[in-house]
Order: C-alpha cells, then sequence, then structure tokens
C-alpha cells in the first residue's frame, strides 16, 4: 500500500524520504522546534482518528482534535443539528487552533503536530496556513486525503464503537474509537463497560456529514495546492497499521518549510 496523487499516479514514500536526516529514534535531547503537521481528512469512518491515535504515539508527536480545544457550551449547541452538525465559526476555530500551537511550540517537546479531521474546509486551510506561517514558519505542512471504497464506510460505521466510561466526554458525545474486549465484542476491552455507536452515526446525522465533507473537500484542496503544498491521496480500504506504517514515514522526511 502506498500514497497516491489525485492523478493516480504512485508515490513511493521510501523514496521520498530518502533524504532524511532525521529520525524520530535518534533525535538528540534538548528542546524540540516543531517542524511538520500533517493533516488527515476524509470523509466519515475513513478512519482519520484511529490512525493519528496510532502515529500520535510516536515520540515528539501530538493530536490536535478541535472539539477538545472549545467551550463546551459551543459544542453542545451543535452537537445534534444536522445543519450545524458541531460546526464551530471562524473566530472560535481560529482561537483554538493559535491557542494550541502556541502551547506546544512554547513547551518544545513536539516536532510534529497530528491534525485529526483538520481542516474541514476550505477556510480552516487558510486559516492553518496563516497560522503556521506565523508561529512556525519553518514547519512544512503535508496533507492526506484517506480515500475509501462506500463500502468499506459502511461496514466501518456499523462495526465502530465508543466507551462513554473511558472517554468522559463534556458533552456525552465520545468519538474516540473503543477497543471491544476479545471475550465480548459488545464491551471495552479496557473497562468492560457496554460500548455504544457513536451519535453522529445515526443516519440522519452521518448523511448529513457525508454531505458536507463531499461538499468542502474541493476547497479543502484547492486552498492547500493554491499555496504549492500537495494533497496526497490514501488507500484507506486496508487496515490501519499498515497506513501507519506508511505515514510513519513521513514523520522522519525534511522538506521545504512554507
Amino acid at each position: 500500500m502506498g500514497l497516491v496523487l489525485r492523478s493516480g499516479q504512485p508515490i513511493e514514500l521510501v523514496k521520498q524520504m530518502r533524504q532524511s536526516s532525521s529520525s524520530m529514534k535518534t533525535r538528540k535531547s534538548g528542546p524540540v522546534i516543531l517542524e511538520r503537521a500533517l493533516a488527515i481528512i476524509g470523509p466519515p469512518a475513513a478512519g482519520k482518528t484511529t490512525l493519528t491515535m496510532r502515529l500520535g504515539q510516536f515520540p515528539g508527536c501530538c493530536v490536535f482534535r478541535l472539539r477538545e480545544h472549545v467551550p463546551e457550551t459551543l459544542l453542545a449547541a451543535t452537537a445534534t443539528s444536522a445543519e450545524r452538525l458541531g460546526w464551530l465559526d471562524d473566530l472560535t476555530v481560529t482561537r483554538a487552533l493559535r491557542g494550541y500551537l502556541e502551547a506546544i511550540i512554547h513547551g518544545s517537546t513536539t516536532h510534529t503536530v497530528l491534525l485529526d479531521n483538520f481542516p474541514g474546509s476550505g477556510t480552516q486551510a487558510h486559516l492553518l496556513i496563516a497560522a503556521l506561517r506565523r508561529l512556525a514558519p519553518a514547519s512544512v505542512i503535508h496533507v492526506v486525503e484517506l480515500v475509501v471504497d462506500q463500502a468499506v464506510l459502511q461496514r466501518r460505521v456499523r462495526e465502530r464503537r465508543v466507551c462513554h466510561r473511558c472517554e468522559q466526554d463534556p458533552i456525552h458525545d465520545p468519538r474516540l474509537p473503543a477497543e471491544p474486549s476479545p471475550a465480548d465484542a459488545q464491551r471495552c476491552a479496557r473497562c468492560n463497560s457496554i460500548l455504544h455507536p457513536r451519535r453522529g452515526d445515526a443516519p440522519r446525522l452521518l448523511a448529513a456529514r457525508m454531505e458536507r465533507y463531499a461538499e468542502a473537500v474541493a476547497g479543502i484542496r484547492t486552498a492547500f495546492e493554491g499555496v504549492g503544498i500537495e494533497v496526497l491521496q490514501c488507500d484507506a480500504n486496508h487496515p490501519p497499521e499498515e497506513i501507519a506504517s506508511d505515514l510513519s514515514l513521513l514523520l522522519a522526511t525534511r522538506s521545504t518549510p512554507l
């Protein structure tokens, strides 16, 4: 499995990384500079959160999920509306993104920020580019779009579950994929609680989320490509561990900064 461009031409990630002079395993001690942002976008159930959770385990990596950095009242106001679908205004997004980036830059322990399902629009893509240009001008943005067959998406929606006990979501709407128990697939492997479908996977909400992504993705691509950032498409029909293995190479490369 590998990444493919929108044109369909294959890209061998190993070739892209061959010029790398740094590796997460060989980093020297001392302050760490934010070197790259890896934006993972894709339709609902493409595996974005599962992928960022795996990649986020690498040393020096952290994961940005927008909803984790906005006021609870704003989340609650948009959670169950098929019209808003948790959509946040640009000012709220800007404050959350800048605050998060400033914190990890000042912390000097993060070299890669993984953006889970962000940006969600062309406007948010521009906000991301502007924030990194201002706060980390030497950093690089990589964008990976997960592409999944419709049948695979539907299967993942049917099968995925969340745990209300392990993920103490502020508005009781957990999103992180739960691992089922080997003894009972209906229970959480960590706490043995009953697992539940995601609220946003209800048919009406899921259809609206799918439609919104289909409408937004062209604008996201245009925003990045307009400043010379290539959007790589990734065949995400494969198991998450295979995709993570390929993308982990991206975390060890040096590229042209913004």
